[in-house]
């Protein structure tokens, strides 16, 4: 018996031939399917070592996948997968040579308790710190706990999601591996655009914002990626997909709103909300004297067009 992503969920010896299946007592494979008749299919075996599937008139019929077409009767190989009901399954010869034994490892740290509430601790911290740099005024620091709030509330509703996705897809809610996973790619991408901001700041190369952005995209899909590999059974190929897909759909959204807006006010200027140190600053730009300089010369100009 095989899952829908051809998983094997469990296995059945035949002995004899022919052989049914069903959920009758008497079948020589028995299933625990309420959508599968008494005596749903009878499978016989060919002389080229392939096996010949008779539908036994039942009602919800006989399908081999990928088709949805009902059959009834078929011929199949060791690879080619049978629903009936809400039961699919492949029958493979005693010959069939299967993997070697996979070695048992042991649970990953950041699936613990103890790592989730690190990394909890870690990104308030983080948030607190943040908000206490980028205050200017003595009132906006007492906004510090509002933003802290929002993200906890926030990150909540993000692990808790998850976690309603992996329990119904996998049967294990991993509430803290998702918030290990949730709390470990906040930081990376708060260290990543930090970094990205300072380096930008110091070369005084606009295009590091772009690459910042890029390198964001990038870590939040493979936030998504490691939340879809605790949720799900599917195939890393189909994970790595489906989390490229949301950070494209999410980062070319978020940026096509901000081009919007910015549009919308030509006059905006973009700026830092933190102040950063002299220190970092690696590509020398014009003195502060030289600046309001050129300011008063430019408010001269205007005012000349103005009065014209």
């Amino acid at each position: 018996m095989v899952g829908r992503h051809g998983e094997v969920l469990a296995r059945h010896a035949i002995w004899r031939w022919p052989s049914r299946i069903g959920r009758s007592y008497d079948m020589d494979v028995i299933l625990d399917d309420a959508f599968v008749a008494a005596a749903h299919v009878e499978i016989r075996e060919t002389p080229e070592g392939r096996y010949a599937i008779e539908d036994l008139r039942s009602l919800n019929g006989m399908r081999v996948l990928p088709s949805s077409a009902k059959q009834s009767s078929a011929e199949i190989g060791p690879e080619d997968i049978v629903r009936i009901g809400h039961t699919q399954f492949r029958i493979r010869p005693r010959s069939y040579v299967v993997g070697g034994e996979r070695r048992i490892r042991q649970g990953a740290a950041y699936r613990g308790s103890l790592m989730f509430l690190i990394a909890v601790v870690m990104v308030l911290a983080m948030f607190m710190w943040d908000a206490f740099l980028t205050a200017s005024h003595r009132d906006e620091k007492a906004l510090t706990a509002l933003s802290v709030f929002t993200v906890v509330a926030a990150g909540a509703m993000w692990i808790a999601i998850w976690s309603l996705v992996s329990r119904t897809a996998g049967r294990r809610a991993n509430f803290s591996a998702h918030g290990f996973v949730a709390c470990a790619g906040v930081l990376a991408l708060q260290i990543w655009t930090t970094s990205m901001g300072y380096l930008a700041f110091g070369l005084d190369a606009g295009w590091l914002e772009i690459l910042s952005v890029a390198g964001a995209a990038a870590l939040f899909g493979y936030i998504v990626y490691r939340h879809l590999r605790l949720a799900s059974r599917a195939k890393r190929q189909a994970h790595a997909i489906v989390a490229a897909c949301i950070a494209i759909i999410t980062f070319g959204g978020g940026s096509l709103l901000v081009n919007l807006v910015g549009a919308m006010d030509p006059a905006a200027q973009s700026h830092s909300y933190s102040l950063k140190a002299p220190f970092f600053l690696v590509v020398r730009g014009i003195s502060p004297a030289e600046y309001i300089a050129r300011s008063r010369d430019l408010k001269h100009a205007v005012d000349d067009l103005v009065g014209r």
